[in-house]
């Protein structure tokens, strides 16, 4: 097997770094391998049968003339096939499973049988006999063509299998001869981006130029209204019509300055096309509209590294407007959040991209699946005061389930980056793990050992083929207070929020000991986030901490802490939730709702309650986030009132 490569950047001229090849890259950490095997034994098996269950499979056989019946399901229902098939063959890159390598086979078979001679293959439309192409602004057949891409791509990679290939390959040529400027060729886009990055990576599959320029049409022809309008159905039904704004048609990406009311998913699927767009092009003027959106983005994003505040069109709100319990934080965004974040870093080189990713990664996307990797959050509040929210072991609109395990079978290939022009291996995530990188023509392992994110040791054994200089570089997150590596007995200080080089000749085995402190942190929001104004959350590492009632005998909107005397600290819990590091700290309990008398306002007289507090000391607990609603619904919160 060659290399595998998730997003292939090791020809594109304006990528700083590659990704490390995902089958060079075997995890082996107590914290996620066991999310690797689950996803191989329980989650993707799990997926099948629900794939099986709810049409999507039989849509395909339909459409492919092997029964009869109609279209099940929703009209992008491909998609969850395809996002399976693609999670699928990357999983079996880290483990091997005959049962799941069968499957997939079947699946593949089905696909490709069903698509028509001329190239064309979306089940909805076929099966329901309507136009092609006629109503993009929100049919999703690019979108579910894009993921047909990527998972053909993924397929071809991993299993050296190209029948799926085979068919995207003709859905492509589809695609060419169809959409463009052209006499007589459609002038338009889809309604959900996705197939803009696909195109990109079948281009550096195929090297095929055809296929970068239409991903470039497709994205310079957006925000001009075309793609809005390209909607038959929504001339006869208003409530097929839709806004420019939420499908990120409303301005031109060079020109765009914001996308407050934009879908999150499609805006950040969409930046990420256009990433991948400059890392083959160089167009400057597109990473300077890239680095604005992201510096925009910045002031949208939570705690927990979620994005998109707003349940109306699951959007991005105005800056700063990131409520709690009404915060829908789409699982789908967290998993386009850390595919934009990545494209951005292997462009730049740029600790803030992979330092975003980690956040996203450990807090609003592992906070999608649980803990025995067999249910999921759709939307991931940051409060839940009513216990309304379960996690759920399917939806009706599966994407989230199915796009959450597309990030986990990516990760192995996020840990390491190498240069494409000098000699260094990068350090992105600490995940312990046994790699093999060919650097410049040497081969060089690097076994890393880590308990993180409990602990921030992490020992580095560097062993090149061949004596050799090249340099190491080892990010240190922005939350870290100090950081500290030691080589050959000597320790080298570094600073938070950049990489840290070392550089010099290496040897045939060497120990790079990291030591970066980790301790329970009080963090405070920006004063214009309005939901969280005087109030603190917990973090330790790249954690951000949550109370769940379960842990708390009391009613935690009632918790009020004085920063002075929370007296933060750390009660190591090797059976809870798959083992933890939870958090406990002392605060009051003020049950101010009975200062009020079942009334919503009063004059203002003072605060009333601070008898009450010195009187009624607590100590709370606190879980990670990602772990909340694995033991039931009960209440959950993240910020925490202060006085």
């Amino acid at each position: 097997m060659g290399d595998v490569m998730v997003i292939d950047t090791r020809g594109s001229p304006y990528a700083r770094l590659a990704p490390a090849p995902l089958n060079r890259v075997i995890i082996n950490d107590m914290f996620w391998k066991p999310r690797i095997d689950s996803l191989i034994d329980k989650t993707l098996p799990l997926q099948y049968e629900f794939l099986e269950k709810t049409g999507r499979l039989d849509n395909f056989r339909t459409a492919g003339g092997k029964k009869g019946g109609a279209f099940i399901g929703l009209w992008f229902n491909d998609s969850d096939v395809y996002k399976w098939v693609e999670a699928s063959a990357y999983a079996l890159v880290q483990r091997w499973s005959r049962d799941l390598y069968e499957k997939l086979l079947n699946v593949v078979k089905d696909i490709s049988d069903a698509q028509e001679s001329d190239g064309y293959i979306n089940t909805y439309v076929q099966l329901q006999k309507i136009d092609r192409w006629a109503n993009l602004a929100w049919s999703h057949e690019l979108y579910c063509g894009g993921h047909l891409i990527q998972a053909a791509i993924a397929i071809k990679r991993s299993l050296s299998n190209e029948v799926l290939f085979n068919t995207a390959i003709r859905f492509s040529n589809l695609l060419l001869e169809t959409f463009g400027y052209g006499e007589k060729k459609l002038k338009t886009s889809d309604g959900h981006p996705e197939i803009e990055l696909a195109l990109v990576e079948l281009y550096r599959e195929t090297g095929r130029k055809d296929y970068l320029e239409l991903a470039k049409f497709f994205i310079d022809i957006r925000g001009r209204g075309y793609v809005a309008n390209t909607n038959k159905l929504g001339e006869l039904y208003p409530m097929l019509r839709v806004s420019p704004v939420h499908i990120v048609d409303h301005a031109p990406i060079r020109e765009m300055s914001d996308f407050a009311g934009s879908h999150a998913v499609r805006a950040l699927y969409f930046f990420s096309g256009v990433t991948d767009l400059y890392l083959e092009i160089g167009d400057l003027v597109l990473w300077d509209a890239l680095e604005r959106l992201w510096n925009k983005a910045m002031k949208k994003i939570y705690i927990t590294g979620g994005l998109g505040s707003r349940h109306d069109g699951e959007s991005f709100g105005e800056d700063y407007e990131l409520p709690n319990e009404r915060s829908y934080s789409e699982t789908c965004a967290s998993v386009a959040w850390v595919m934009w974040a990545w494209r951005m870093f292997l462009a730049s080189g740029v600790s803030t991209y992979m330092d975003a990713a980690e956040r996203t990664l450990y807090n609003a996307a592992l906070a999608g699946i649980s803990i025995d990797g067999t249910r999921y959050f759709y939307v991931n509040p940051l409060a839940d005061y009513h216990g309304k929210y379960l996690r759920q072991p399917w939806y009706d609109c599966a994407c989230c389930p199915t796009n959450i395990i597309r990030l986990l079978s990516y990760i192995p290939s996020l840990i390491y980056s190498i240069s494409r022009s000098r000699p260094e291996i990068w350090v992105n995530l600490f995940i312990g793990n046994k790699a093999e990188i060919d650097l410049h023509g040497n081969r060089v392992r690097v076994d890393m050992e880590t308990n993180y994110p409990w602990d921030g040791k992490v020992v580095l054994k560097i062993s090149p083929e061949k004596v050799d200089e090249f340099s190491l570089m080892i990010r240190i997150p922005e939350w870290a207070d100090t950081a500290r590596a030691k080589i050959r007995g000597k320790a080298i200080e570094a600073k938070p929020g950049s990489y840290l080089e070392i550089a010099g000749k290496w040897d045939v085995e060497e120990l790079v000991e990291l030591e970066i402190p980790l301790r329970p942190r009080l963090i405070t929001a920006h004063p214009w986030i309005e939901a969280d104004y005087g109030k603190l959350a917990i973090a330790r590492g790249p954690l951000i901490y949550a109370l769940e009632e379960i842990d708390n005998k009391f009613d935690i909107r009632n918790l009020v802490v004085r920063p002075e005397e929370i007296n933060l600290r750390e009660v190591h819990e090797p059976k809870l939730l798959d083992g933890i590091v939870a958090i406990e700290g002392e605060g009051y309990v003020v049950n101010e709702d009975e200062l009020y008398s079942g009334k919503l306002y009063r004059e203002y007289s003072g605060y009333r309650g601070k008898q009450a507090v010195l009187e009624n000391r607590v100590i709370f607990r606190a879980i990670p986030y990602y772990a909340w609603n694995n033991r039931g619904r009960t209440r959950m919160g993240i910020w925490i009132k202060r006085i």
